[in-house]
């Protein structure tokens, strides 16, 4: 057969599953260390760390999802790759994973500055743009970023900077990791990730739950 039905498979959770996350130190200097990066990617990591994002809803983030005024973004679509198929885009993973998400305003400052180069790119460009439905990050000619990419760039950089091993996917868990631990409530961070339950968001953040009551009960 063409391809391997599995990889479609929606994959039950793993029980008692830990999160890798970066401390606050550590995310500190992640943001310090991209500084010095190209913007192209600069903007994905920062934007994925300040905004929590799997990496398909990152990937299939379209400029009319992006209000500049309310500094909104609204998830309406991911953007995955299957061998034989292609990137494609598809549904957010569940029915409240499509979501309206209120952000920094460092996020929105950092979109802005990605935009003016992202139009400078255009117009360098000219006819050989492949725009296709005016996707916010995508390849240096416009057409839609393949998802591995993100990961490839994310691990070498996390090499050759002495991070602790992490992946784009860490970024998701550092950002709600460090919402709870400064005390914002559960449900909302629950919200903010597109969980259907925010029973899923406790489980998986336990151990980072814990601390932050031990630290409140000690205050």
């Amino acid at each position: 057969i063409q391809s391997n039905p599995a990889a479609r498979a929606d994959l039950p959770s793993l029980a008692n599953r830990r999160a890798k996350y970066l401390d606050e130190p550590d995310a500190r200097r992640l943001l310090e260390l991209l500084k010095d990066e190209p913007i192209k990617w600069r903007a994905i990591v920062t934007f994925d760390l300040l905004s929590g994002l799997r990496r398909g809803e990152l990937a299939g983030l379209r400029w009319q999802d992006v209000n500049f005024n309310d500094q909104t973004i609204i998830i309406r679509q991911t953007s995955n790759y299957l061998p034989g198929k292609g990137i494609y885009v598809d549904t957010p993973k569940t029915a409240t994973s499509n979501r309206p998400l209120k952000l920094s305003r460092s996020a929105f400052l950092l979109l802005m500055e990605y935009k003016r180069w992202q139009d400078e790119q255009r117009d360098k460009m000219g006819d050989a743009w492949r725009d296709e439905d005016g996707r916010v990050f995508t390849a240096d000619d416009g057409a839609p970023l393949f998802p591995d990419s993100i990961t490839k760039w994310f691990s070498d950089f996390v090499k050759r900077t002495g991070l602790p091993k992490v992946t784009v996917h860490s970024l998701r868990h550092t950002y709600a990791s460090l919402m709870i631990a400064d005390g914002v409530p559960l449900v909302v961070v629950s919200h903010q990730l597109g969980h259907a339950q925010t029973s899923t968001t406790a489980n998986i953040y336990a151990h980072v739950i814990a601390s932050a009551e031990a630290k409140a009960a000690q205050t």
